[in-house]
């Protein structure tokens, strides 16, 4: 049997002639897309970053502008060893330069490359890599010699210790031609000699680290927002565009403004104001900042998905970390995945069957990484409601519940209880924005069954009343209003939990997807 040479996400591979997508992807999520591109189909621009591969991980470097590489691209002959490292920088070397060393403490930003030496001789040259913000005298030239920064595997600087080489340098290239690209969910396939496959972006979070300490929570809450969209592995592009593809299946959402910078090839922002605000972005091009863009990570793998993409493809997604949300699940399950990513918990209650999470401290999912536990707080299963939605019949009067409730952001939402009726109806106030359209959509045209959920819609004055009755009525929908006034949005699974609720109070409310 003839064996093909392929590429898959940038690694070469040789398989047999009649390999599948799907043999060589068998972990691929359902309905997502893969880019096939073939050979000779893609020019090659040059950019100005290098690939370094180390015995640690691989590294991209954009190089300064009008700043050459020391060093030869290739296989590297020269000695490129751990020489010196500490928590501020790490050195390669040595080997031989020609400049003057200015014997000047400068400073260095985390991921800054800068062309130092021992001794202050520059035949006794060094690569040096800051690990984090110091001001030092590396031995280099006037102005501080930096090269460039790490824009690609800020982490492998802290795995590096004496004896990790750096084994070779390379151009990085980017691909500008879609001519015979091919974009496709049909794996069934199979792939042909020289062929480049790529199945998955990996997105790193803005102010993410491996070193969890060292974790820049200066954007928490838009990262939080970029982690929840991603929550299901997917990107779904609901508008491609020259320079960008957009994610915005989840609708209008706030999100924070926190860090307005550049956008450049593979940066990922949330867009924060106007209609598309909540919308994620993932940039094919370099383009400027914008006041209501904030950044939330990059895509450090798998660039070409984003570029080759059409509307209504969905892309396989991994993001660094992932989201870390413990509410909604019961206190037990919560525990152990808490402790799977090295977390300590600690919990207001030991009965880990019989309690749900209703809350979390901290919040968001890299301030608990950085600071290396979380609290947990509960609300016993006989307080916690279960209910199903609509999402076909409904999918508007769904969506506005999902977001008034908070079960839009969270698996647990509350709703205020107003009063059982008579034993026979249960009604709910969610605080609906005054002015919130609610369409008739959904309204039954005969009695509903006695666990079903409904809304009052807008051709009632008690617009935005959820209710659901105990006793079926042949004129009044759950909410005590005629049948053409109600919007059937669900039912309530946990019947018999109603009547331990306290009229006046808050109750819990718990979404079960079939």
């Amino acid at each position: 049997m003839t064996d093909v040479r392929i590429f898959l996400n940038g690694e070469q591979k040789t398989v047999p002639e009649t390999t599948t997508l799907k043999d060589l992807l068998p972990n691929q999520p359902e309905g997502t897309s893969v880019i096939l591109l073939m050979p000779g189909s893609v020019s090659r621009a040059k950019t100005s970053h290098l690939r370094l591969t180390t015995s640690a991980g691989d590294i991209v470097i954009e190089l300064a502008k009008k700043t050459a590489f020391p060093l030869p691209t290739g296989e590297v002959k020269e000695n490129l060893r751990v020489h010196f490292e500490d928590k501020n920088a790490v050195s390669f070397g040595p080997f031989p330069q020609e400049f003057v060393p200015d014997k000047t403490p400068y400073r260095y930003d985390r991921g800054l490359v800068c062309l130092g030496s021992g001794g202050y001789d520059p035949k006794n040259a060094y690569l040096t890599f800051s690990r984090r913000e110091h001001v030092a005298d590396h031995g280099a030239a006037k102005g501080g010699a930096v090269l460039g920064k790490v824009i690609y595997g800020l982490g492998i600087l802290n795995r590096w210790r004496n004896g990790d080489t750096i084994t070779r340098i390379e151009e990085v290239f980017s691909s500008t031609d879609s001519t015979n690209a091919k974009v496709t969910a049909d794996l069934s396939a199979e792939v042909k000699d020289g062929v480049q496959i790529f199945s998955e972006l990996v997105i790193t979070a803005e102010g993410y680290q491996e070193n969890h300490a060292e974790i820049d929570c200066a954007c928490t809450e838009s990262v939080e927002h970029m982690l929840f969209c991603l929550r299901e592995s997917r990107f779904r592009v609901d508008q491609t565009a020259s320079t960008f593809i957009r994610d915005h299946t989840e609708g209008r959402l706030y999100a924070a403004q926190e860090r307005q910078k550049s956008r450049r090839e593979g940066t990922v922002t949330v867009r924060t104001a106007g209609k598309g605000s909540g919308a994620l972005y993932i940039y094919t091009r370099d383009v400027p900042s914008n006041q209501h863009h904030t950044r939330t990570g990059s895509v450090t793998r798998g660039i070409e998905l984003a570029k080759f993409s059409t509307d209504k493809t969905t892309l396989s997604v991994r993001s660094v970390p992932e989201l870390l949300d413990l509410r909604g699940l019961p206190l037990g399950q919560a525990v152990d995945l808490a402790k799977k990513r090295g977390l300590k918990v600690m919990a207001d209650n030991r009965d880990l069957t019989g309690r749900v999470v209703i809350d979390q401290k901290p919040e968001t999912t890299l301030e608990v990484l950085k600071v290396g536990k979380v609290s947990l707080f509960t609300m016993g299963l006989d307080n916690v409601i279960d209910i199903s939605l609509d999402y076909k019949k409904a999918p508007r009067s769904v969506d506005l519940f999902r977001r008034v409730t908070g079960l839009k952001r969270y698996a647990v939402g509350t709703m205020p209880f107003i009063y059982n009726l008579e034993n026979e109806m249960y009604l709910f106030k969610p605080p609906f924005s005054t002015g919130t359209n609610i369409i008739p959509e959904n309204t039954p045209k005969k009695p509903v069954r006695t666990n079903t959920l409904a809304l009052t819609n807008d051709s009632r004055h008690a617009v935005g009343m959820v209710g659901v009755r105990v006793v079926e009525n042949k004129e009044y929908g759950p909410t005590g209003e005629p049948f053409e006034g109600t919007n059937v949005i669900g039912t309530v699974i946990d019947m018999d939990k109603l009547s331990l609720m306290k009229e006046g109070g808050t109750i819990y409310i718990r979404e079960v997807r079939e």
